[in-house]
């Protein structure tokens, strides 16, 4: 049985984040994907200049470029009376004069193949039924190969879980159903041909029924990609075009632009959602992307929330295990185990990092929350904020600064 230094499961963002962070420091990983590469997500696919350090350090950021990602220099915010705001990116971060739009089958999967090339193993095609640790502090990985059914044990120390919101890990079938029934939120998502005026910007359109957020990602096509609550997605019979005519459509502007639009692959949904902090960790297994919980997409961090957070996990994991070797332990632990304390170090250093860098944001996309799913708090912020443009950065950095005491007014 071969034994590994970290097991990852999920190979999106956040899963090859962590797999490439850790490989790139001479550790021997393995990653399991359940799905086969390339395969198409839920998602904004809007990258915020926030995330470029982090691919760099990853080194895939000219990868990115080369295929095909478009650069967003503006993000429009529009309500259904009309009304819009404008704001330039530069505004808003200081990483970047402009952030980027690609889909997340090419995204996530040159991530997936640069995970490969620093070493990791990466397995497609893999079910990760259960995890534990006995008490030296071994941990065992039980999966299933979809391919032919046959059961697949793993060795490690450390098992990260970035299988996503979903997770059978760290969601509980409680939580799973996320709200009152009625009242809870889906996604949807598709790729669109024949959508003009959607060039260098991102323009997100809000809604009674909830917002969605049109995007040019590679290939000349528009990323829709809208929230909706539960009534609305009945009262279409759960048809994503149906439920198009009847919320986002009601704006002028969205009409004009989906006017000649024709879908291009399929839909994607996904729901009931839950936003926000959930947990870090559980019985030993570490969680990232979100898996440890999700950030309201109407902020388009959560790209590199995912990409960040593998990272931290990452770190959390090298600078225990060095720590560890640079006090002399006595009786280092024997292969494929870790001495508890060490666990709850790297548990400890990955929460400290988490907190300074998430929970300010996560506190000011639920504030946000309330009003994009309220009309009448939605024309008022509209409001505002169309007779105080410069506020628009201000609010748009404190979904993307950690410590929010920082966010200029500029």
């Amino acid at each position: 049985m071969l034994i590994y230094d970290a097991i990852i499961i999920g190979g999106g963002p956040a899963g090859s984040s962590a797999a490439i962070s850790l490989s790139q420091r001479g550790a021997r990983v393995l990653v399991l994907e359940e799905k086969r590469m390339p395969r198409g997500k839920l998602c904004g696919e809007f990258i915020t200049p926030e995330c470029f350090p982090t691919l760099r350090r990853l080194g895939v950021m000219d990868t990115m470029i080369a295929a095909g990602a478009q650069k967003i220099t503006r993000v429009s915010l529009v309500v259904a009376s009309g009304k819009s705001v404008q704001s330039l990116v530069a505004g808003m971060s200081d990483e970047a004069e402009w952030a980027m739009s690609l889909s997340r089958a090419r995204f996530d999967q040159i991530l997936f193949d640069r995970a490969k090339e620093t070493g990791a193993d990466c397995l497609e095609g893999i079910a990760v039924s259960g995890c534990a640790f006995d008490d030296g502090g071994s941990g065992s990985v039980e999966a299933l190969s979809l391919k032919d059914g046959r059961k697949i044990s793993f060795k490690t120390p450390v098992i990260i879980d970035a299988s996503g919101r979903q997770s059978r890990l760290m969601v509980d079938k409680r939580e799973r159903i996320a709200g009152r029934q009625g009242s809870r939120l889906y996604a949807l998502k598709a790729h669109f041909n024949g959508i003009e005026g959607i060039t260098d910007q991102v323009e997100l359109h809000f809604f009674r029924e909830g917002y969605g957020g049109l995007s040019q990602v590679e290939d000349g096509l528009v990323n829709l990609c809208f929230i909706v609550n539960e009534k609305a997605l009945r009262d279409a019979g759960g048809d994503p075009s149906q439920v198009v005519r009847a919320t986002l459509m009601n704006s002028l502007l969205a009409r004009e632009r989906l006017r000649g639009a024709e879908i291009a692959g399929k839909w994607h949904s996904a729901g009931p959602l839950t936003f926000g902090r959930r947990r870090l960790a559980r019985n030993g297994v570490i969680a990232v992307g979100d898996a440890s919980g999700m950030i309201d997409p109407f902020t388009g961090t959560g790209i590199q929330m995912a990409l960040r957070t593998g990272e931290m996990a990452a770190d959390a994991v090298v600078n225990t295990t060095v720590a560890v070797h640079q006090t002399g332990a006595a009786e280092p632990p024997g292969e494929g185990q870790a001495d508890a304390r060490v666990i709850d170090s790297v548990l400890e250093r990955y929460s400290h990092q988490y907190e300074n860098e998430f929970h300010k944001r996560m506190k000011v996309a639920g504030l946000l929350r309330t009003a994009a799913f309220s009309p009448a708090a939605a024309r008022l912020v509209a409001g505002v904020l169309t007779r105080m443009p410069r506020l628009t950065n201000t609010v748009l950095r404190a979904t993307r600064s950690g410590d929010v005491s920082r966010a200029p007014f500029e």
